[in-house]
């Protein structure tokens, strides 16, 4: 069985492991001797379920290939790896790997022996029905999501929402892993490229956050650069050998313990280009060079174009402030710093040993001039006594000292620290946030009252409220290196320290609502652009890469976009938006991701729509990745089409080869059916009634097929008829008051996928499966006006559509 789970800020450390009421200088030294759970690398790492550690006795990489290309400040890196079995027992792991911020998976394949077995886009619900259908019948299918509805944390709204959209950690359930055999895994993501002081960094994390490098038999590493020059090596990486834009290293017993690290330059130095992609026939024309990534089918026929506009303030040159560190404090104004510490229960063992490390080199980069305050916080902040101070070596040492004599405590209330954390510094101040970023975050935009706010992360995912709300983010769970510093480190400190303050101008870590609108004019002909989104998340900052990307309806010879710089001085570029474009075949899907990331924003804020929900679902099966509404499941083609169906259900289908001339389906009560082919394609349907009084169960359906040849194939699938509507068994609730919520419980059969109640003529509330109660519970919005005995209803969808329906009574009072 193989089963990819996401879960949400839940390491295998947080699942297994209780601490209370512990100083931070204990919980520090503890993590330092007493961590033996295996680290996260980018790549990934097979650790098998005898050993619960990596064991190269038991399991080893056998192989690993990674094919990367770049273009446009976006990278999309294909990983292939097979792990050897070296045991004479069927062997069982788990897959680990980490994604960076931005990553997103656009493809997922698990190998079945010599059979490759690729994933497919379904509902999150869906997809979970057909999986826990799949291995009840001894059938191994790969399901990859975002988030695990059983994981989540206690503090969660329960939305699908609530999980990021990207820079998720990955732990994959693999089994069977034959005796003295191999499993082959693979994944492809995209990502994007930072940029510092005009150059582009790529890396790919090998070395694991924690515990010892593992090695590869073999090691292959491909990177083509597809517009741009490479830089020099940089030292301290993965030696490459290079040819031109293509950098490649190939190996044997490789030990993982060097990153990926590939930098290089723009091949144009203006400050704005346009790129764009249109594709109105459809296909692509024969011939036309793809990636080896690339598949036409992944390429959707779009009546709109869509365009990237990129901005480089002034490429190729350095500002004084990017030409000197933090360190050097000497150079700058003086600062006004609230530094907010998380010290909750959540926020424990590696996270809270990085996190530490993050605060002590902010307060070595402080000069006596500086003046901070330290605020822990748990479920409330901790009472400001001695107010902001200077930042003297004994007021440092001495934060320091009270910092770890405080107890870990359960609850996280991060708005209320950035409250508090904003009024300690007032308005000429910043604020410094370092949390895992586990449980509710609250409106952070509205907390920090207009004060910069700087975010560092470690935990492991980025969540949008964090990335919405911070002037600069840092996520440390991505950010580790084994060749110094990287470039997001440094982008995110250089820029804490800037002599001025952010300005509030329109940056890709702005929600569109705080943006107002795209910031630039169109001239010289009306494109109809639309759906304009901000990507590369680096605000506009010398020496960086930002964007704009976009859709257009109406093709142009020309037009001029013009945006101001910061100085206020204006810049522009005169672009055709052509009637087709097939060269930046990147950005459909880069635009898709960045409209869900808008729709999950807007959820996060305002509550699930249902429009939103569809279209999130639309964008992610058109354009292949995953959200949190969405999974891959990886299975037989066969075996992905509806297994359960009712008395009435009208039609069977099939998929066969080119070479079959006829087919038929011999029904278990006796009845055939000769099967059609639709016409250009390879299905074959036929449509049938199953009786009435057939008693539910699984029966067995024979197939026949008929060649060129003459040859006739059998072959025997099984349907289970399920007629039999789901039951919901609600739990009485408590008291409601008026424009409170209302949490609602209940118990259903185990083949619903999707159950939902909603208060009087309400919106219906997704329940989700609760494991500590065994319960699926939900939150209902009572209205302001309501009162006295109100009713619930609950609506129940299973695997073969069957609808069941339940109701109770609520006093609200």
């Amino acid at each position: 069985m193989t089963l990819l789970e996401i879960p949400f800020g839940a390491s295998p450390s947080r699942r297994k492991r209780k601490i209370a009421n512990l100083p931070i200088t204990f919980v520090l030294l503890f993590v330092t001797i007493s961590v033996s759970f295996p680290g996260l690398s980018q790549t990934g790492l097979l650790v098998p379920t005898s050993t619960g550690h990596p064991d190269l006795r038991v399991l080893s990489l056998r192989s690993m290939e990674i094919d990367a290309g770049i273009v446009r400040g976006y990278a999309r890196v294909n990983v292939r790896q097979v792990f050897e079995n070296h045991t004479g027992a069927v062997q069982e792991g788990t897959w680990r790997f980490a994604l960076p911020a931005s990553g997103a998976v656009g493809d997922f394949a698990v190998w079945d022996g010599l059979t490759r077995i690729p994933g497919v886009i379904l509902e999150k619900r869906r997809a979970r029905a057909i999986y826990r259908d799949l291995t009840t019948q001894r059938i191994d299918p790969g399901l990859l999501q975002q988030g695990e509805e059983e994981d989540r944390d206690k503090g969660s709204s329960g939305r699908a929402a609530d999980r990021s959209s990207g820079g998720a950690v990955f732990s994959v359930k693999v089994a069977p892993i034959p005796a003295l055999g191999t499993k082959r895994l693979e994944l492809e993501y995209q990502q994007e490229v930072p940029w510092l002081d005009g150059v582009g960094e790529f890396r790919i994390a090998f070395r694991p956050r924690d515990g010892e490098p593992p090695v590869a038999g073999s090691l292959r590493v491909r990177v083509t650069l597809l517009d741009g020059t490479l830089e020099p090596p940089v030292g301290g990486g993965l030696e490459l050998s290079r040819t031109g834009n293509e950098a490649v290293f190939s190996g044997t017993n490789v030990k993982l313990e060097k990153d990926v690290v590939l930098r290089f330059r723009p091949a144009s130095s203006a400050p704005l280009t346009v790129s764009a992609f249109r594709n109105p026939s459809g296909a692509l024309p024969d011939g036309l060079a793809l990636a080896p990534w690339e598949r036409p089918s992944e390429i959707p026929p779009e009546k709109d174009g869509f365009f990237l506009l990129q901005y480089r303030p002034g490429a190729g040159a350095t500002s004084p402030a990017a030409a000197s560190g933090p360190a050097e404090s000497s150079h700058r104004a003086p600062l006004t710093l609230a530094l907010l510490f998380d010290t909750s229960l959540s926020h424990r063992w590696g996270g809270l040993e990085a996190a530490y490390g993050a605060l002590v080199k902010i307060l070595d980069s402080l000069s006596e001039k500086d003046r901070f305050v330290l605020i822990p916080f748990d479920r409330s902040p901790a009472p400001d006594t001695a107010g902001v101070v200077a930042a003297s070596p004994a007021a440092r040492q001495a934060a320091l000292v009270a910092l770890r004599a405080r107890l870990l405590a359960p609850g996280t209330d991060v708005a209320a620290a950035v409250k508090a954390g904003a009024k300690a510094v007032g308005g000429s101040g910043r604020i410094v946030l370092l949390t895992d970023g586990v449980g509710p975050s609250g409106d952070l935009v509205a907390a920090r009252g207009g004060i910069p706010l700087f975010t560092i992360l470690t935990g492991e995912e980025t969540r949008e409220s964090y990335a919405v709300a911070s002037a600069a983010l840092l996520p440390l769970a991505t950010a580790t290196a084994s060749s110094g510093e990287t470039a997001e480190a440094t982008l995110f400190y250089r820029r804490l320290f800037e002599t001025a303050a952010p300005a509030p101008k329109p940056t890709p870590s702005m929600s569109r609502r705080e943006r107002g609108d795209v910031p630039f004019t169109v001239s010289g002909g009306d494109p109809k652009l639309r759906d304009v989104y901000a990507v590369l998340t680096q605000p506009p900052a010398r020496g960086s890469l930002s964007g704009w990307i976009g859709r257009y309806a109406v093709p142009l010879a020309s037009a001029t976009l013009m945006l101001r710089d910061a100085s206020g001085e204006p810049l522009s570029v005169t672009t055709p938006f052509p009637e087709t474009a097939l060269e930046a075949r990147d950005l459909p899907r880069r635009w898709a991701r960045a409209r869900v990331d808008e729709l999950l924003r807007l959820i996060e804020l305002e509550g699930e729509k249902r429009e939103w929900v569809d279209e999130i679902l639309a964008l992610s099966r058109r354009y292949k990745f995953v959200t949190p509404y969405t999974a891959f499941l990886a299975a037989p083609r066969s075996l992905l089409r509806p297994r359960r169906i009712q008395p009435g259900d009208p039609v069977i289908r099939i998929e066969a080869d080119p070479g079959i001339v006829s087919a038929s389906a011999l029904l278990p009560f006796g009845k055939r059916v000769d099967l059609v082919r639709r016409p250009n394609s390879r299905v074959w349907e036929g449509r049938f009634l199953v009786p009435e009084g057939l008693p539910d169960g699984r029966l067995p359906l024979r197939i026949v097929l008929h060649d060129v040849s003459g040859r006739t194939l059998v072959e025997t699938k099984y349907l289970v008829v399920d007629g039999t509507p789901p039951v919901i068994l609600p739990d009485p609730p408590g008291p409601a008051a008026p424009g409170r919520t209302l949490r609602v419980s209940v118990r259903a059969d185990s083949d619903v996928v999707f159950l939902a109640a909603r208060l009087g003529e309400g919106p219906p509330v997704p329940l989700r499966w609760d494991r500590s109660s065994k319960r699926s519970v939900g939150e209902l919005f009572v209205p302001p006006g309501a009162a006295g005995a109100r009713q619930i209803f609950f609506e129940a969808t299973d695997g073969a559509g069957n609808h069941g329906f339940a109701r109770t009574t609520v006093e609200v009072r």
